[in-house]
């Protein structure tokens, strides 16, 4: 999936682009999961390795507004949800 934008996005955003398009691999996919579930405790463990990863997540699910911004950003459409 070409994404017009993608080069002015930051790398957290670029971060959760990748994760909610399925542009990443086996291990991206399975950090992603251990982040989703982890309890705020965990994701302080996560965020000492996957700081990108970690702060994009907690964006993307605790911020208003973000996730719409970033795919306007990316050049795509939030009505249609891409």
């Amino acid at each position: 999936m070409d994404i017009p934008g993608y080069d002015s996005l930051t790398e957290e955003e670029r971060a959760v682009v990748d994760w909610q398009y399925r542009r990443c691999g086996d291990f991206k996919e399975a950090l992603w999961r251990a982040i989703m579930y982890a309890n705020d405790d965990n994701l302080e463990l996560l965020r000492q390795g996957f700081p990108v990863e970690v702060d994009g997540y907690l964006r993307y699910s605790r911020e208003n507004g973000w996730w719409a911004s970033v795919t306007k950003k990316a050049g795509g459409d939030v009505e249609k949800g891409y």
